[in-house]
Parts: C-alpha cells; sequence; structure tokens
C-alpha cells in the first residue's frame, strides 16, 4: 500500500454576504423601583454681612414768625325787646302738701304664732297727711298644716277694717295631700297700697282665718325666725 505524506491546507474562502437584521424583540417589563437614598448633610450658615452705615440725621428748620393780632370786631346792635307774655294761671297746690319720704315703720318679733283664726299681731303707725296712701307688706314663715285640703287666708286690716280703697290686701296658702300630714314651713311676704285711710293713728293689724269654701288648716305664722310688718307712708297714686 501506497502511503503519502498530507497535502497543504487550503487558503480560507470568502465570507458569506452578511443576513437581514432580525425583527425587534418584544419590550421587557419595568423593573422595581430603587430606594431613597439617604439624605445628605445640612451645609453650614453662610457668614453674617455687615451692618449698613447710618444715615445722617436732617436738620430742623427755622421757626416760623408769630401772626399779627387781629383787630377786635364792631359791637352788634342792640336786638328788639319781646313782646309781654300772657298772664299764668294759678294752680292751687294740694291741700296735704308733699309726703315726707321718712315717714315710716316696721314692727318685728320672734313668735311661734299657732292662732287659726284670729288676729296675730298689731302695729301702730301715724298717718301724716289726709291725700296720701299707705303701703303695708309682711315678711315671715307660714304654714298650713293638715292632711287632706286645707287653705288659710292672711291679711291686713287697717283700724280693724279691711282696706276697701281698692280692695283687700291679702295672701293664700293652699294645702292639699291625699295621705299623710306633710309640715311644710316656708318663707313668705304679700303686700299692697291701701287709699282712703284718713289722717291720724292708724292701728295696721295682721290677721288669719279661713279661705272661703275651704277647711280651715292647722296655721303657723313665724317659726324660729323673724316676723315683720313694714309700713310706709306714700303720696297718692296717678289717675
Amino acid at each position: 500500500m501506497n502511503y503519502g505524506f498530507p497535502g497543504i491546507p487550503g487558503s480560507n474562502g470568502m465570507p458569506g454576504v452578511p443576513g437581514m437584521p432580525g425583527p425587534q424583540g418584544p419590550q421587557g417589563s419595568e423593573g422595581t423601583k430603587g430606594k431613597t437614598g439617604a439624605k445628605g448633610t445640612k451645609g453650614m450658615t453662610g457668614p453674617k454681612g455687615e451692618r449698613g452705615r447710618e444715615g445722617l440725621l436732617g436738620k430742623s428748620g427755622p421757626p416760623g414768625m408769630m401772626g399779627m393780632k387781629g383787630q377786635p370786631g364792631s359791637v352788634g346792635a342792640a336786638g328788639k325787646k319781646g313782646d309781654k307774655g300772657e298772664k299764668g294761671e294759678s294752680v292751687k297746690g294740694s291741700s296735704a302738701g308733699p309726703v315726707p319720704q321718712t315717714n315710716w315703720k316696721q314692727c318685728v318679733w320672734r313668735i311661734n304664732a299657732k292662732t287659726d283664726n284670729g288676729k296675730i299681731k298689731d302695729c301702730s303707725f301715724n298717718k301724716l297727711l289726709s291725700d296720701t296712701a299707705l303701703k303695708v307688706s309682711f315678711q315671715g314663715t307660714l304654714r298650713v298644716y293638715g292632711s287632706g285640703v286645707k287653705c288659710n287666708r292672711w291679711y291686713f286690716k287697717f283700724n280693724n277694717k279691711e282696706c276697701s280703697g281698692p280692695m283687700t290686701i291679702e295672701a293664700v296658702v293652699y294645702n292639699n295631700w291625699p295621705s299623710g300630714n306633710p309640715n311644710l314651713l316656708h318663707h313668705r311676704s304679700f303686700e299692697g297700697y291701701c287709699e282712703n285711710i284718713p289722717q291720724g293713728a292708724v292701728r295696721v293689724e295682721l290677721w288669719v282665718g279661713q279661705c272661703s269654701s275651704y277647711t280651715l288648716g292647722d296655721a303657723v305664722t313665724g317659726w324660729i325666725s323673724v316676723s315683720r310688718i313694714m309700713i310706709e307712708e306714700v303720696s297718692r297714686p296717678q289717675s
């Protein structure tokens, strides 16, 4: 068998023509957002600027001259004298005259009066004028005691007569308890004006009695406290 030596390798061939570019691939998905970076350090405060120069102070102007005094004006002519007025009508004053502002009185006591029907207290008063009125008032503790319906009436008398000018001066206390006997004591007051009382001594009286059409109750006037009647002479009312 004939064994020859290998031949010399041949030269490289010419490169082929490049192919056409392929189509664009699909867009990839959005990547995750990165973390916020650390805050930078605060910068140093800049240097303070220099203060500006102070302005010059202005000069005051010279004072003005004082004006000349004016001449006085001439006196005006006198006015004509007015006509004489008509004679006014004479007004006759009240025969009673003015009411003294200090003519008043009070009577006070501390008694637990258990009168149910009758006079409780009287207070004398000197009425200075005839054409005046008396203002009277009571202040104190009142009570009506008893089961069921009870009613008591407190009122003023003047010289043993109730006021008729214009009407009586009174107060009623009504008690209606279907069961039990409540013992209620309250401070109460009432007052009024009485006219047509003559001048001179007047006996002002506080009374208690039965209300009209009701059963008389167990009354108490004043209870561990001061009671008082106050009287004042006042001017007559306006018409």
